[in-house]
């Protein structure tokens, strides 16, 4: 297993009782992804954790090149518990798949696929994620790849929910 499925482990490790994602599901789904040569981006919980903010990471979310899907599904079948399909709320609007591991749903989202609505506009945006374009980061003194911080930083200001904002507070208090 590589060292971002290790990252990715250890920054799941705490408190997993406080229903956070549990290390070892997170160690499986990287492992998985590191296996196929799946190039891959944590977001949501996952990178904010990794750039400081101290909130429990209690979704498994990332985003994959849509080229890469079948052969996910190929490797992970008996994982799936939801195929690809349109998933759309107030604030995403996005083409995911979603794997059980131990009973834990993480969601496999398309990178190409992803939309984010602006709350200062109500207007859909193209969310722009590029997992090539992961950063590796130390998180809890170890290297996963997420979202750069500049990204997710804009998209937490651009989608404006109650949890971006915590997480931009606490984040700034993070700035060099």
């Amino acid at each position: 297993m590589t060292e971002a499925a290790n990252g990715v482990a250890e920054v799941a490790s705490r408190g997993a009782a406080g229903g956070e994602v549990p290390a070892a599901v997170l160690r499986r789904v990287c492992g998985l992804l590191d296996e196929c040569a799946i190039p891959f981006q944590l977001t949501g919980d996952v990178a904010a954790a990794a750039y400081g903010a101290p909130r429990p990471i209690r979704r498994g979310e990332l985003f994959i090149a849509a080229e890469h899907v079948p052969a996910l599904l190929r490797r992970a079948e008996e994982h799936v518990v939801d195929y690809p399909w349109r998933r759309r709320d107030d604030a995403w609007d996005r083409v995911a798949l979603s794997l059980s591991f131990d009973g834990v749903t993480i969601d496999v989202c398309i990178a190409e696929a992803a939309r984010l609505r602006e709350a200062a506009t109500g207007a859909w945006r193209e969310a722009a994620i590029d997992p090539a374009g992961s950063v590796t980061v130390k998180v809890r003194g170890v290297e996963a790849p997420v979202m750069p911080r500049r990204q997710l930083l804009d998209q937490k200001r651009r989608l404006d929910r109650e949890v971006d904002r915590q997480d931009l507070r606490d984040l700034a208090r993070e700035d060099p």
